[in-house]
């Protein structure tokens, strides 16, 4: 049959009207059929009250054509078998011409997908029909001699579309519980009723293929909002960072083209990086280049479902299907828990089994870099990480971002960039949560940007370390001008870590060790932790003491757990990890005698391993230098000595420890009790709050009376004894 391009569907209505023609005349070919067979087609009273043979013809034609149909029937089947065989050679010629002029039919592209054969065409359009039109519910109740059906059952839809036995053999096939049919156009029942035998089961079409079917190109409603699509056409973000691995992925579909051959293993990709990293960007960014559309599906939402597992997965694979999309998977480490139970463990292998058979390509995007355990007959995994960027480049974001956000150039940026260590998603989410506080409290945006920071800060460092707020500047700490000069630059090398890793080169030096490590020892209350909250306040850092009862554990191998998950979390924070005491952790290495001197050896070498990982900061804290490993020591960046101070320094300590608002007598010598009293200053500190009590108490001001009597309680707790005739006169 000749065809021209005006012979195409113009609208996919027009097509399902020939459709649904070409069904009519199937229904009257069977009919005639059966009643060919039937000695009385009218036997059945319950049928003939549903509907009656006059009514089923003229709803299957039209009605002056029923009553010319003549009593023989094999006419009438000659007849039919004519009529359809031209609707047929009419619906493929129109198909044809439609196909050249790139018109959509919903049918022709599902079958395209879904490699549907002639035979699954038709039973997905018979299962359609009566939602096109509803009087075919009444037709195969008729049909199926069953008042309450209001579907074709698959003996029916067998009987209707199967031209031979070998059709009727291959039509039962495909509703086989595996197959396309079953899988992804049928409606599946919640519960089989009990007998019920394949050929008695209706043949319901999926809602969400209905949908598709009437030409809706929404989302499946209920994968939402776990699931997004996102087309080539649509405005991208710019890629600011990781240039380099977005030509690397854009290049994997190349990688896919050289697989097509038969036979070839399918190839996956697997990205990771820290959240906000620019994962979800850098897909739909190769995907624009590749002219693909992309699936993103967000798997904390399927696994908080886990006996919808199985079932949101399929239709995920569905919808990548129909829209002929890459399909990525966020938040992949969800499969893979710490310590998965049975249930986790058949989620990974459903998981596993579903992508294998998925012929488009396929993305894995996680957080950390979960090790794929995928059988060797799978698919072939390739690997890009995305790391935090660097100092220089977190200082671009900031100015780019904020120069969006309509915020002045600020020196701020700079010091922003190098203190926190976060991901472009992070510092765009800093800059627009400085917006909303500064609405709330009125003040400008950028005096919020501090607080807006901490705010994005997602960590789990308090639960084994407690958070010092820090309360001493420069001015309040008494040290000599070296131990100063040696923390001044300590800080100084935070600060300038932007220009001498980026701008001069030495971030490509440098494979690791790029954090900032010191030792502060000396005497108890020489003023080691108070050092710390100084950086941490000049800096504009957390400080985070390490509790170390929380961090030791007798069981081989929980002090390096308990390690791994405090720098892991303090690579989220960036805060400043501050280890005191660390002579019972950090001590020297042992010869081996026992297993415990072995694995002790173990916990030292994991330490120094995990702080030249650590990009930020961590201080350390001992009392006995003598007994910190060497080669623990020429791994630290800066070790400062803090000296028992002697008279001159006690007195600027004694001066230093009392507040400005705390009244004081005219008579305090403060050079007598430098000299008199070999006190560290955390001692002298304890006897400044405690004289403040006294003189509370007595309601006089603070004076020598109440400051000696503090300084004999403060050397009882160590066992000394002022005689009486060194204190005449107070």
């Amino acid at each position: 049959m000749r065809t021209s391009p005006e012979e195409a569907y113009e609208r996919v209505w027009d097509y399902y009207a020939d459709e649904l023609r070409l069904l009519d005349w199937r229904l009257r070919q069977l009919f005639v059929r059966r009643r060919q067979l039937a000695n009385d087609p009218q036997a059945d009273a319950l049928r003939s009250m549903y509907v009656s043979e006059d009514e089923f013809l003229r709803m299957v034609g039209e009605a002056d054509e029923t009553e010319e149909w003549d009593a023989d029937v094999d006419m009438e089947l000659a007849h039919a078998g004519e009529e359809i065989l031209r609707l047929e050679e009419h619906i493929a010629a129109r198909k044809r011409a439609s196909a050249l002029r790139n018109a959509f039919l919903p049918t022709v592209y599902a079958a395209s997908v879904f490699a549907l054969d002639e035979l699954e065409q038709r039973l997905i359009l018979l299962g359609l029909a009566v939602e096109l039109d509803r009087k075919y519910e009444r037709i195969f109740g008729f049909l199926t001699d069953d008042l309450t059906v209001r579907l074709p059952t698959v003996s029916l839809a067998l009987q209707l579309t199967c031209r031979s036995p070998e059709e009727l053999r291959a039509g039962r096939l495909a509703f086989a519980a595996d197959g396309k049919l079953a899988r992804y156009w049928l409606a599946r029942e919640d519960s089989e009723p009990y007998g019920r035998t394949l050929l008695s089961r209706p043949l319901a079409l999926d809602r969400r293929m209905v949908a598709f079917l009437l030409d809706t190109g929404e989302l499946d409603a209920g994968l939402q909002p776990g699931l997004t699509i996102h087309y080539p056409d649509e405005p991208l973000a710019p890629l600011l960072v990781h240039r380099d691995a977005q030509e690397q992925l854009a290049g994997f579909g190349s990688v896919l083209e050289a697989r097509r051959s038969p036979g070839a293993a399918a190839i996956g990709l697997h990205v990771h990086g820290p959240a906000g990293v620019g994962k979800r960007l850098q897909v739909r960014h190769a995907c624009a280049r590749w002219g693909k559309n992309v699936l993103i599906a967000d798997l904390n939402v399927y696994v908080a479902a886990p006996e919808r597992f199985g079932a949101l997965l399929l239709r995920t694979i569905r919808e990548a299907l129909l829209h002929q999309a890459v399909l990525a998977f966020a938040h992949t480490e969800a499969l893979y828990p710490d310590e998965p139970d049975t249930a986790a463990k058949e989620r990974l292998r459903i998981f596993q089994a579903e992508l294998d058979r998925f012929p488009l390509p396929v993305l894995l995007l996680s957080e950390p870099n979960v090790r794929l355990e995928w059988s060797p007959a799978g698919r072939v995994w390739l690997d890009r990480a995305l790391a935090v960027p660097g100092d220089s480049e977190r200082l671009e974001l900031w100015k780019a971002f904020a120069a969006d956000a309509g915020l002045e150039a600020d020196e701020a940026w700079n010091g922003l960039a190098v203190k926190f260590r976060f991901t472009p998603g992070q510092i765009r989410d800093a800059l627009n949560d400085a917006a909303l506080l500064a609405a709330w409290e009125r003040k400008d945006a950028q005096a919020m940007l501090y607080r807006a920071c901490y705010r994005q800060m997602r960590h789990r460092l308090d639960r084994k370390a407690v958070r010092i707020e820090p309360r001493y500047a420069w001015d309040d700490i008494v040290l000599p001008d070296e131990q100063k000069e040696l923390l001044r630059s300590a800080c100084g090398q935070i600060r300038h870590r932007a220009q001498v890793y980026g701008d001069w080169g030495f971030d490509k030096k440098l494979a690791y060790g790029k954090g900032l490590s010191m030792l502060f020892a000396g005497p108890p209350g020489t003023g080691k932790t108070m050092s710390a909250q100084v950086v941490a306040n000049d800096l504009g850092m957390e400080l985070y003491k390490i509790d170390l009862s929380q961090v030791i554990s007798k069981y081989i191998g929980e002090t390096e757990k308990n390690l791994h998950e405090i720098f892991g979390e303090a690579q989220k924070s960036g805060a400043i990890l501050f280890f005191d005491e660390t002579d019972a952790l950090f001590g020297k290495r042992s010869e081996v005698k026992d297993a415990h001197d072995k694995y002790a050896n173990i916990e030292t070498a994991y330490l120094l391993q995990k702080m030249e990982e650590y990009d930020g900061i961590s201080v350390l804290a001992t009392n006995l230098l003598n007994n910190i490993d060497e080669a623990f020591l020429r791994r630290i960046n800066y070790v400062i000595k803090f000296p028992f101070p002697d008279a001159e320094y006690r007195e600027k300590l004694w001066r230093a420890a009392f507040p400005r608002d705390l009244p004081l007598s005219a008579d305090i010598d403060f050079r007598w009790l430098g000299q008199k009293f070999e006190m560290a200053g955390g001692n002298i500190k304890n006897v400044t709050l405690s004289a403040a009590f006294l003189a509370a108490e007595n309601g006089s001001e603070v004076g020598m009376r109440e400051i000696v009597k503090a300084v004999r309680h403060e050397l009882q707790k160590s066992g000394k004894i002022l005689p009486r005739n060194e204190l005449e006169g107070y």
